[in-house]
């Protein structure tokens, strides 16, 4: 049996834990102690890959939501791994494609 882990993007976590982006900027603000836009939740959510590991962490307090659950690369909003020879290698959907069609 393959173990398939999922997910999820930083938007995708601020929905499913109900917060708006502007309740995102006033959490931060209080935790970190300075003031947090808006427009700043919202670039980050855009470039995840830019978030450093202390507000990467943050994120997933406030969703409560394991830190491995979200996914800090651009690529896409859902990713997985499998456990195989790799368990870093990665399909594209490309290549799952090419192969159903042989």
């Amino acid at each position: 049996m393959q173990a398939t882990k999922f997910r999820i993007s930083l938007k995708a976590a601020r929905i499913n834990a109900g917060l708006s982006q502007k309740q995102v900027a006033e959490w931060f603000g209080h935790y970190f102690g300075k003031k947090v836009s808006r427009q700043w939740v919202s670039y980050l959510e855009a470039n995840p890959n830019d978030i450093a590991p202390g507000y990467g962490k943050a994120f997933a307090e406030l969703y409560q939501v394991p830190i491995d659950m979200i996914n800090f690369a651009p690529e896409s909003t859902l990713s997985y791994t499998s456990e195989r020879n790799d368990p870093h290698e990665r399909i594209s959907n490309h290549e799952r494609q090419a192969s159903s069609h042989q």
